[in-house]
């Protein structure tokens, strides 16, 4: 069986592989194309705007999968392996500088660059998180604190009260600086039934000190799972952070004594939805196990249901078998 290449791209854009005109790749519908199961693929992208910049890259292909070594050198090119052959790659051009934002904090020229550099006086003091807008300003009793929008909520950047030096970067769902000075944060998980961790910082001299954690909801409730497949998604999520009793919850009683889910931290990083089909037509979910920085695999779970009407959802796991 051929491999399979499924390619986006987050701007519209052609793609040439191996010199030949592909078609277009953009982030509303993947561009898939077979390629051989051994030997070099050459992928040239070429954005149709100017918001980004074009890429080359060249991956070496044996056995139908990209070698580890080749996928490393694809910088900028994220490889998930999933069953069945399909070898799904996001392509992330690096984006052409935009405009500067220019402002002032503690009497000092600041600037935000398009790339995320945040500089004082010309100097780097910092990289901001993906998509971080210009931060307010806040002077605290432990030093600086500039806090903002970015991808996926807010960050909180702090510094010593010169802003020579960063001590500490948080990024949460939430961030709120308290009259007194405290910092509250609202870390979710961004799992299926919602967990998140309410945490309280203090900004001292040396950095951020965590004061108080504790679990929470990220809706304020649980969104239990409705379907079995996030039945099974949610199973394992819990199990991944640890939460052994809810994880059980899901399972039947039979299964519960075999402990399927034992160890399960040491099998994969994330759990996820299956995107392409697996070579068995039973129902599963993805295991994603990262194995380099930008190349990641999927392995299936699969699993059986029964209906329930129990306090954790809808249905309850009778059985877990990875693929």
């Amino acid at each position: 069986m051929l491999p399979t290449l499924i390619l986006s791209a987050p701007h519209a854009g052609i793609l040439y592989i191996n010199g030949r005109f592909a078609g277009e790749v953009g982030p509303e519908e993947a561009l898939m194309r077979p390629v051989n199961p051994r030997g070099a693929v050459y992928l040239d992208y070429r954005p149709l705007d100017e918001s980004c910049r074009g890429m080359a890259r060249r991956l070496v292909f044996s056995g139908g999968e990209p070698m580890a070594a080749s996928a490393e050198e694809a910088e900028g090119a994220d490889i998930v392996l999933w069953p069945g052959g399909a070898v799904e790659i996001e392509l992330s051009p690096e984006p052409r500088r935009g405009e500067a934002r220019h402002f002032q904090a503690a009497g000092r020229a600041l600037t935000l660059e398009s790339d995320g550099r945040l500089l004082c006086e010309g100097r780097q003091l910092a990289l901001l998180p993906p998509g971080a807008q210009q931060p307010e300003y806040r002077a605290l009793s432990g030093g600086a604190a500039f806090l903002g929008l970015c991808e996926g909520g807010r960050y909180l950047l702090t510094a010593d009260a010169e802003l020579r030096t960063q001590t500490g970067l948080l990024r949460a769902r939430q961030i709120d600086i308290e009259p007194g000075g405290n910092i509250r944060a609202v870390a979710a998980r961004d799992d299926q039934v919602g967990h998140a961790t309410l945490e309280s910082w203090q900004l001292l001299p040396e950095g951020l000190r965590l004061l108080a954690s504790e679990p929470a909801w990220a809706d304020g409730a649980p969104r239990w799972p409705q379907t079995a497949s996030e039945t099974a998604r949610a199973a394992v999520e819990a199990a991944l952070a640890g939460l052994d009793g809810e994880a059980e919850g899901y399972l039947s009683p039979a299964l519960r004594a075999r402990a399927p889910l034992r160890g399960i931290r040491e099998k994969c990083d994330l759990c996820v939805g299956m995107k392409y089909a697996a070579p068995d037509p039973r129902p599963c979910v993805g295991l994603l196990r990262l194995e380099a920085a930008n190349l990641a695999r999927v392995r299936p779970m699969y699993y059986r249901v029964s209906p329930s009407g129990g306090l954790q959802g809808a249905y309850q796991i009778e059985e877990l078998e990875l693929g």
